[in-house]
């Protein structure tokens, strides 16, 4: 309703610097990871001010403005510093490909929809891990623009409760080119020699991205492993499910669902 769509674009506009704040950091923050660096310890060096004087921003909050609006591309500046800490190099003998990048200045859509709100950053939120097909709602959320949850997420019930007014009708957009999932699965089978090798090349065979695993063994050699991985077509999860049960040894393989106990540690990136 125009209701609706104004008091999200009041609460939009109060949050936008703090938005691009927050995506220009974690989009940093994940591109260190990407390269191995610690981003943590990177974050808080002279590295990091080096940069922000090399692209004349006035302070770290501008600087991670414009990478969350894409006017600078995280990815060069990743390679920049990167290359300064091996080497030593100083702020002015590098060239600025930064600036100017090609990147389209839009928000990430992850596949997802929101009527009459086009220029609205969207997550999908780890603690559920939506993807096509799952019921979805939406939070306007601080710092992060609308968070994306299953309608089933035991975090969205609580977001719910705290605050309805931050409740925001989302839906799957049929045109979700170039957007990326993440699912977690977890896999119960016989504990043996190579199983983590055989599932982690099945993956690799289905042309995933693994993120992250967990792996538990107990006394009975029975083996519980979770595996978090990317991919863009979300018909593909299936398939991946079909490829890891054909291996040696697995009882079942199966994607995790909320309310996993899992999913608890994951609670606190959505709720603020």
């Amino acid at each position: 309703s125009p209701k609706a769509r104004s008091k999200i674009k009041q609460w939009l506009s109060r949050e936008r610097l703090e938005d691009l704040v927050e995506n220009g950091k974690d989009e940093l923050i994940e591109r260190l990871r990407q390269k191995g660096l610690p981003a943590k310890k990177v974050l808080e060096s002279q590295v990091l001010s080096d940069e922000v004087a090399l692209l004349n921003f006035e302070d770290d909050d501008a600087f991670f403005a414009a990478i969350g609006d894409q006017r600078i591309d995280a990815v060069a500046i990743v390679e920049r510093m990167s290359k300064r800490m091996r080497d030593g190099v100083q702020p002015d003998q590098l060239s600025v490909s930064a600036v100017g990048s090609n990147v389209a200045a839009s928000p990430q859509r992850n596949g997802v929809h929101i009527e009459g709100m086009p220029d609205v950053m969207v997550r999908l939120s780890r603690c559920c891990t939506p993807v096509p097909g799952d019921e979805i709602m939406g939070f306007v959320t601080k710092g992060r623009g609308v968070t994306v949850h299953r309608a089933d997420c035991a975090n969205a019930a609580s977001l719910f409760t705290q605050d309805s007014a931050r409740l925001v009708e989302v839906e799957w957009s049929s045109e979700s080119s170039g957007a990326v999932f993440i699912a977690a699965v977890e896999i119960v089978a016989l504990d043996r020699s190579r199983l983590l090798r055989d599932v982690a090349n099945a993956l690799s065979d289905e042309h995933v991205n693994i993120v992250a695993c967990t792996t538990h063994t107990g006394a009975d050699r029975v083996a519980k492993m979770r595996f978090e991985f990317e991919f863009a077509d979300p018909s593909h999860l299936q398939s991946v499910l079909r490829m890891i049960k054909r291996i040696d040894g697995v009882f079942d393989a199966n994607r995790v669902m909320p309310g996993n106990p899992h999913d608890q540690e994951l609670a606190d990136e959505t709720v603020n």
